[in-house]
């Protein structure tokens, strides 16, 4: 052959031999495919509580502005609402934050919002009320 393919032949055995050696290494004997059972597919640990230490830092002027961009999606950019919507471009932060504590505290009925605040400490509805309320000058 002209590239060499008999000499080839013994590496190439070999490595196939010792990688299937390699991949059969448990010494309990094959089950049939017919009787296997799938892998039982489980959902991530959830994570973990924030701390209570965790809950009572402050809350970054960077984080406040990524969690009113989560608002704007819905609200219109800088909560300026482009359709029913409800506009935060006219609300103090102190009627922000009180509507977002209220969807929170389920005393104000909502579709989505209520599991929205929910997700947030009271410190991050602070820092996102003023937040908002601060493009609207």
């Amino acid at each position: 052959m002209a590239y060499g393919g008999q000499r080839l032949v013994v590496p190439v055995t070999l490595a196939a031999i010792l990688l299937v050696a390699c991949q059969n290494t448990s010494s309990t004997p094959a089950v049939e495919s017919s009787t296997r059972t799938a892998p039982r597919l489980t959902a991530p640990p959830p994570s973990p509580a924030p701390t209570a230490a965790e809950r009572s830092k402050p809350v970054t002027p960077e984080a406040a502005r990524n969690i009113a961009n989560n608002c704007f999606t819905c609200h219109g950019p800088d909560g300026r609402s482009p359709g029913t919507i409800p506009n935060l471009s006219r609300l103090s932060a102190e009627q922000i934050a009180g509507k977002l504590k209220d969807f929170k505290a389920g005393t104000e009925p909502s579709t989505v919002m209520g599991r929205h605040a929910r997700a947030y400490t009271d410190a991050e509805i602070e820092a996102v009320a003023s937040y908002i309320a601060s493009l609207n000058r």
